[in-house]
């Protein structure tokens, strides 16, 4: 039986979803699966054998055009593979709002990444179930997006096991342009909890401190600390059960009224047709083309 090690970071849980479609997706397929989350490996210094996979998934969200720290801190621990023999087959998946040339070159940095320490990325395939930043998309368009999103994690899985090469491209220029901005951008999302604000709400529970995916929240003094290896995941903001954490001048990253992804898919809402928004621009196009 052939075995397929998925690695993932997901902030809020559309990434996890995603993985678990990919999972059962192989599964069906008679693949032997392993689901595992980047900062566990991280936090509990995993080591990993490439020799135990087939093949190799690397997942996690498209934050600001690029990859979260974590992603980046996860490839650099991988084994490194000398032999070109050995060279492990690797498939990327990324979530993201929306799905267009302007996140196509997200991925690039990592897959240099990847190859520099013996790894092929062979395909890339993007996703979308909603936004978890700034746009807050209406329940029925998630559901949509999540049952098309379905339809193309299975695609995916034949694919890769088919051999089929994809890597997203775009137009030298665009890509020029976008290498400049993932740049400027990586030191800036490090620092988004440092312009975090705690409310007097805070119950000091310690749900953020145990939850930051990279260690970057402690307590000391009674007060709630933020350092400087964000990833910008905004998982603490919406899973502090008091709504404690927010921002000083960047309230407008968070989706208005929290944002809970499985809730969303469990208990649907249909929106009241005077706070109905539009579809997001990239819709039509990737409920209707199961390939894009």
């Amino acid at each position: 039986m052939k075995s397929v090690g998925i690695f993932y970071f997901s902030g809020t849980g559309n990434t996890e979803i995603i993985a678990e479609m990919i999972r059962e997706a192989f599964a069906e397929r008679d693949y032997q699966i392993d689901l595992i989350r980047m900062e566990d490996v991280l936090k509990n210094s995993r080591t990993i054998n490439p020799a135990d996979y087939d093949l190799i998934g690397i997942g996690s969200p498209v934050l600001g055009y690029t990859s979260p720290k974590i992603v980046r801190d996860f490839i650099r621990i991988l084994p490194k593979i000398l032999s070109k023999e050995s060279r492990r087959k690797v498939f990327i998946f990324r979530t993201a709002a929306g799905v267009a040339p302007v996140n196509y070159n997200a991925s690039k940095p990592i897959i240099r990444q990847l190859a520099a320490r013996g790894y092929d990325v062979l395909y890339e395939r993007i996703f979308s179930i909603s936004s978890n930043w700034i746009f807050k998309y209406d329940d029925d368009v998630i559901l949509k997006l999540y049952e098309a999103s379905r339809k193309k994690a299975d695609l995916l899985c034949s694919e890769v096991i088919s051999g089929k090469k994809r890597l997203l491209k775009t137009s030298p220029l665009r890509r020029a342009m976008m290498e400049f901005v993932m740049l400027a951008d990586r030191p800036f999302l490090r620092m988004v909890s440092k312009d975090y604000v705690v409310s007097a709400s805070c119950s000091h529970c310690g749900l953020c401190v145990k939850n930051c995916p990279s260690a970057n929240i402690r307590e000391k003094n009674g007060k709630i600390k933020f350092g400087m290896s964000c990833n910008s995941c905004l998982r603490c903001v919406y899973s502090c059960p008091k709504n404690a954490i927010g921002f000083r001048t960047l309230s407008f990253f968070a989706v208005p009224g929290g944002y809970n992804i499985k809730k969303i898919l469990a208990h649907p809402c249909p929106p009241d047709e005077k706070d109905k928004r539009s579809e997001p621009p990239f819709f039509k196009a990737y409920v209707g083309d199961i390939d894009l």
